[in-house]
């Protein structure tokens, strides 16, 4: 039925197709009007960079999409430069996909709901561990230091959103760096951030494009 739960969702956007000699689930593609991101600055050409970001995200793959589909990009930025002034290996959406830049308040454009900027979850500088803030001894703590103790060394651990935010900051409490923590967002490696910072990473060894992690 495809998600279909009551008479409004009467659109079929799946379907079972054959491909090779093997069934799979074929979901529609949405046709995309409008793609507002973000970036850190731009350059008089359009030219995006992201270096005061937490990640890179799936900037670029919405860019395209949209563009792919006919529509428009938007792109919220901190700085506006000169044309031919950024470093072209900083550069993460060309400007030739890009349609408009608004330049935001600074007040607009926090690096995250908690955190104005952060500079290491950029990669700006790298912090002492014990700067990340401790967990409140709770129930949601306890039960992220049980998971914690089913990590074996040299893990690599990929921490969703909610409860297993807590595992991250467990682990730097103890001074654990046997195992590799990632997130979705793109971050490997350092500590997971949560709440309202989720998708950075302190100390972050690197940060992927999302699609690919």
């Amino acid at each position: 039925e495809g998600g279909k739960i009551n008479d409004v969702t009467k659109e079929d956007i799946v379907e079972v197709i054959e491909l090779g000699g093997e069934e799979w689930l074929w979901y529609h593609p949405h046709k995309i009007d409008v793609a507002i991101i973000r970036g850190t600055t731009a350059d008089e050409d359009g030219n995006v960079t992201m270096d005061g970001e937490i990640g890179t995200g799936e900037a670029l793959a919405i860019a395209e999409a949209a563009k792919a589909c006919g529509g428009i990009v938007i792109v919220q930025v901190k700085d506006v430069a000169a044309k031919n002034t950024l470093d072209p290996r900083d550069v993460k959406i060309p400007g030739v996909i890009v349609d408009y830049v608004v330049k935001a308040d600074e007040a607009d454009h926090m690096m995250t709901w908690d955190y104005a900027y952060n500079p290491a979850f950029n990669g700006d500088v790298k912090v002492p561990l014990d700067s990340v803030a401790p967990l409140k001894l709770n129930n949601r703590k306890i039960i992220a230091r049980r998971c914690a103790m089913e990590l074996i060394p040299d893990a690599v651990v990929n921490l969703g959103i909610g409860m297993p935010e807590g595992v991250s900051v467990v682990a730097a409490e103890e001074g654990i760096d046997s195992m590799v923590l990632t997130t979705e967002a793109g971050t490997i490696g350092g500590v997971p951030a949560g709440g309202l910072s989720f998708g950075a990473a302190t100390n972050a060894s690197v940060i992927l494009d999302q699609p690919y992690q």
